[in-house]
């Protein structure tokens, strides 16, 4: 094969490049020459290789976005880590907030170049893209006396209990809170989140968060209370290169389960 290649290579430049003899084989003064200028020809390409793989890194895109935490811990790492193609082409850094008036005034002031956040009652200039929707559970401990058994649970039950909610300006309670009110009710408040763990609590949540309970927590359909809450990409533009690639390896549904 080789044999073939080199004849072939003589041909070409009309020339012999091996001299074959009884003892072996020995280059020519023009197979000399080849040989020196090959050398520097796979030199030029190593090089040529090398400046390639700069350039494809300088052209990574750098990305922060900016969520809730609950998205920020369960939606975006998993969605992220599946996304090869985006892995490849960015470097993302993820920023947690705890109100939309954050996320937007960072996504206004170039501190995030996208957010990702319930934005259905929320008025702002910004490009808006739905990602996922999610139902709201109740999250109660396993050994609670009057829901630790139950597979679900009427609104109608809840309305006298007090709750434990997720910090005020978060968009979750505030769903909570206007549908409570929707239905005449007000929705009592009581302590932080980390209640529910020692038994001394029950709250509703959105269902991403069944992804993070432990063995002792449920979660446990509310009836007569279907309210949801919608995820949304929120951009300064659609057409911001590094934005649309954001967008588009972020849009889909994941399984909550």
């Amino acid at each position: 094969m080789h044999y073939k290649q080199i004849r072939n290579l003589e041909i070409e430049l009309g020339t012999t490049l091996l001299m074959r003899s009884s003892v072996g084989v020995s280059l020519t003064p023009t197979g000399q020459i080849l040989f020196n200028r090959s050398k520097n020809i796979i030199n030029e390409v190593n090089v040529m290789k090398r400046e390639i793989i700069l350039s494809q890194e300088k052209e990574k895109a750098f990305l922060t976005i900016g969520s809730w935490p609950s998205v920020a811990t369960v939606y975006l790492p998993y969605h992220l880590a599946q996304n090869k193609r985006l892995k490849n082409r960015s470097e993302i850094k993820i920023k947690v907030s705890y109100s939309f008036f954050d996320l937007l005034n960072n996504l206004e002031n170039r501190n995030i170049d996208a957010a990702v956040f319930n934005d259905s009652d929320v008025n702002h200039k910004f490009y808006s893209s739905p990602l996922i929707e999610e139902e709201f559970l109740l999250f109660v401990n396993r050994q609670h006396p009057k829901y630790g058994q139950k597979e679900e649970v009427s609104f109608d039950e809840m309305i006298e209990e007090t709750f434990v909610m997720l910090a005020e300006g978060c968009d979750a309670r505030m769903l909570v809170e206007k549908a409570f009110l929707e239905k005449g009710e007000k929705l009592n408040i009581a302590l932080e989140i980390d209640f529910i763990e020692a038994n001394l609590g029950i709250s509703i949540l959105p269902e991403i968060f069944i992804n993070q309970l432990s063995d002792n927590i449920k979660a446990i359909p509310i009836t007569n209370f279907k309210i949801t809450r919608k995820i949304s990409v929120i951009a300064r533009k659609e057409s911001d290169s590094k934005q649309k690639i954001l967008i588009q390896s972020l849009k889909g549904k994941i399984s909550m389960t």
